[in-house]
């Protein structure tokens, strides 16, 4: 291959364009560590607590399969509604922000 024809050249300028750009880097300056937040680490230690005490209540008040699937009947036709649309809303909003971050990018975030 002749130095002189076009593939060379193209490949010459592909080769130092791109090692230009594997070189840039941002200047971050220098780290700084931030302190603990030891609130928001307390508070999610007590939500899951609170948490693992409602289902361990739960549990003992389920004595059979049927109590499990159907809670033993004391569930009014509204409060299944509420869980439906609880449900379908978390579901929805799930897969509407994952497509809006495909179609829009980073910005698509901005909706959720």
């Amino acid at each position: 291959m002749k130095w002189n024809s076009l593939k060379a050249k193209a490949l010459l300028a592909a080769a130092s364009l791109y090692s230009t750009v594997a070189m840039a880097s941002p200047d971050l300056g220098e780290a700084e560590q931030q302190a603990t937040n030891w609130h928001a680490i307390i508070m999610f230690i007590i939500f899951v607590g609170f948490t693992l005490f409602i289902t361990k209540w739960a549990a003992k008040q389920t004595q059979s399969a049927q109590d499990f699937y159907t809670a033993g009947g004391g569930i009014s036709g509204f409060q299944n509604g509420l869980a439906i649309a609880g449900d379908y809303m978390s579901a929805a909003s799930f897969l509407g922000i994952s497509a809006m971050v495909f179609s829009s990018g980073f910005d698509g975030l901005l909706y959720s």
